[in-house]
């Protein structure tokens, strides 16, 4: 399982930051979510934000289902992506993080998240 990393700063948490980012297609089968697709990570940095190349990594790691380890099946639906991308980032920033997806499906949906 790919780790986030973070980047020191000055930061104060006076400023918001956001990364929004391209979801891939993560379903083997259903090639969903579409090409179009994104992830919206918000949070006010406080000393520290998140390391881009290792955030796009992170991402990637979703892709057929997120595996711990040991190889156990952890995470298989957008709902328990959104929900662990946010519990990482926030673990990890040690500041509330707010993650929006906007997914594109087929056939013809859309699907909004909010965590």
């Amino acid at each position: 399982m790919m780790k986030l990393a973070v980047i020191e700063n000055s930061t104060t948490g006076n400023l918001q930051e956001e990364h929004i980012l391209d979801v891939p297609p993560c379903c083997p089968v259903s090639k969903n979510p579409r090409p179009g697709s994104t992830i919206t990570i918000r949070y006010n940095p406080i000393g520290k934000s998140l390391e881009i190349a290792s955030l796009i990594a992170y991402l990637h790691s979703f892709k057929g289902g997120l595996y711990d380890d040991s190889g156990n099946l952890v995470v298989r639906d957008m709902e328990g992506m959104l929900l662990r991308i946010s519990h990482d980032c926030q673990a990890l920033l040690e500041v509330p993080v707010h993650v929006e997806a906007n997914l594109e499906l087929l056939p013809r949906q859309k699907m909004q998240l909010k965590a």
